[in-house]
């Protein structure tokens, strides 16, 4: 959509619900403004670029919004919101291929059971963030992915309560037409508290990718990632998580059977204030089977298929050292070194440094 354009139908939007404010208890206007940064140099020459180029993210993000919202008799929240997203690479002048639309346009409905049980809904273009991101594996969602692709097309659901947590959505990432690929991506995610020390979780992905105009093959890359976290929280906080990667993979002009690749994923993590080391861990089977095959359409299907790190193949191993802070009460910075490894040694490093506000 063309950003003037856009732009216009918030302002309209804005100008037909400040009438709202004026009715007190019945609707409000709410407004947001965040901004993202991203520098991400990756450095794999070690490894002669075995599975990721040499290259460098550089880029910002501008996602303001603005809504009403209203609360109904039984108790129910409600809340449409309009925004738009700006996002550049530096340098180039131009949004990244692939990249959504700058639009945003979302529903959303919120229910409170009493005792901290409660019930959410998002439905539209709506930003990621209102998943909880964290807990899913980087086998479905690599970190580039979750800078770069920061809206869901689609729904989402949620479900909170004092000790347990769950969510599950579908962001709709291609319309058929004669050179694109419908394909959907159908997520979930959730924790549940056992003691103080011990968390279960999983996380999931259902991804379909179907047929274009020139392309009448259809793939199915599914995954789960099931769970346990051990935690010891004081001065230094210390954990270790634990988790199975299943996989179920079928390229239907192929093979004729599918590929169940399984795995696990282990990770260590101490951090004191805002200071971190995290090691983590895959020992198994590939999870990107399909990743170097050529497409129909041309070129591999790589990153348009596997939408998660380029890492998860055989035995993979990642040393994470990052400083964290925050600055004041709406922004985090973040700056990390990021070491890489295969059964055949060192492969590469990145350093990354990014912050995020929101007001």
């Amino acid at each position: 959509m063309n950003r003037n354009l856009a732009i216009l139908i918030v302002a309209a939007f804005a100008a037909f619900a400040a009438p709202a404010v004026a009715q007190p208890g019945s609707m409000h206007l709410s407004y947001n403004v965040r901004f993202n940064y991203l520098f991400d140099n990756r450095e794999f020459d070690a490894s002669d670029e075995k599975y990721i180029e040499s290259e460098t993210y550089f880029a910002a993000q501008l996602l303001p919004q603005i809504g009403i919202l209203f609360t109904d008799a039984s108790g129910t929240s409600h809340s449409i919101v309009a925004g738009v997203s700006i996002l550049r690479d530096m340098g180039s002048g131009k949004k990244p291929s692939g990249s959504f639309d700058d639009l945003s346009l979302w529903y959303g409905a919120q229910h409170s059971f009493g005792r901290g049980r409660n019930l959410e809904a998002s439905a539209g273009i709506f930003p990621r963030l209102m998943s909880d991101d964290g807990l899913y594996s980087n086998a479905i969602w690599s970190d580039v992915l979750r800078f770069y692709d920061s809206h869901f097309e689609g729904l989402l659901m949620k479900y909170s309560a004092p000790c347990f947590y769950a969510e599950l959505g579908c962001d709709w990432l291609g319309k058929k037409t004669d050179t694109t690929r419908e394909r959907f991506q159908i997520f979930s995610a959730g924790k549940w508290n056992l003691l103080d020390w011990i968390q279960a979780g999983w996380s999931a992905s259902f991804y379909h990718y179907a047929t274009s105009g020139v392309a009448s093959n259809v793939i199915d890359n599914h995954l789960i990632n099931p769970w346990l976290q051990f935690s010891v929280p004081g001065r230094v906080d210390l954990s270790l998580k634990a988790g199975l990667l299943a996989g179920y993979q079928r390229a239907r002009d192929i093979d004729e059977r599918p590929h169940i690749p399984v795995g696990s994923e282990i990770a260590f993590r101490a951090g004191w204030k805002s200071l971190s080391v995290k090691n983590s861990a895959y020992f198994g089977d590939d999870q990107n089977i399909y990743y170097d095959c050529p497409a129909p359409e041309g070129g591999i299907y790589g990153a348009n298929l596997y939408r998660g790190d380029n890492w998860y193949r055989d035995f993979y191993d990642r040393v994470d050292l990052s400083w964290n802070p925050r600055i004041g009460k709406k922004t985090r910075l973040l700056m990390m070194a990021s070491f890489h490894f295969d059964r055949d040694g060192y492969l590469g490093c990145r350093q990354v440094v990014g912050f995020k506000t929101d007001f």
